[in-house]
């Protein structure tokens, strides 16, 4: 089920994906491409492990993963900024709370914050929720990769990430990783 719906200047698609929703935005030029992927199947029996206490150690293991993949394919490393990750950290938080919905709204402010931090030349995002996994940074990440929007920015001419987990008390998992081309 394909669905294309145009808000705010943004093209949003919406379809079945992987047991997990995920959603990625990319800045270039000015124009903002936001995607969302998402599969009413989510939290498939499995228990959850509780990070809550373990954010930080859940964050730096996607980023790991993240790496591990852009090695494979004989890419550098994206190195780990924790300024960016604060920022990231903040947007997953909200969008655990409800205080914005799941998704890309408020990416300029976030981006204004990095052009604060860092000179940069293009910026990505890509967001996922899930709940129910045993792993659940693993299933955010095999998501991502799966999905040829998040992919894209994954394997980017990007230096520079940010990534923030949060959970909220359903256990549902938000995760936001921001991308960074420095100038």
């Amino acid at each position: 089920m394909l669905k294309n719906t145009r808000l705010k200047s943004d093209l949003t698609k919406v379809f079945p994906l992987f047991g997990v929703v995920l959603g990625t935005a990319i800045m270039l030029g000015g124009a903002e491409i936001t995607q969302f992927f998402s599969n009413s199947e989510i939290g498939l029996g499995l228990k959850s492990v509780n990070a809550a206490s373990d954010v930080a150690a859940m964050e730096k293991s996607v980023h790991q993963q993240i790496n591990q993949y852009r090695s494979s394919k004989g890419l550098p490393p994206l190195k780990f900024n924790s300024d960016i990750t604060a920022i990231a950290r903040q947007h997953s938080k909200q969008m655990a709370d409800k205080q914005v919905p799941f998704g890309h709204d408020g990416s300029n402010s976030r981006y204004q914050k990095i052009s604060k931090l860092i000179a940069w030349n293009g910026v990505a995002e890509n967001v996922a929720y899930n709940q129910g996994y045993r792993n659940p940074g693993k299933s955010a990440v095999e998501g991502w990769i799966k999905s040829s929007g998040h992919h894209r920015n994954i394997v980017g001419k990007y230096q520079v990430t940010g990534i923030g987990v949060a959970k909220n008390s359903k256990g549902e998992y938000y995760f936001t990783q921001l991308f960074v081309s420095q100038r």
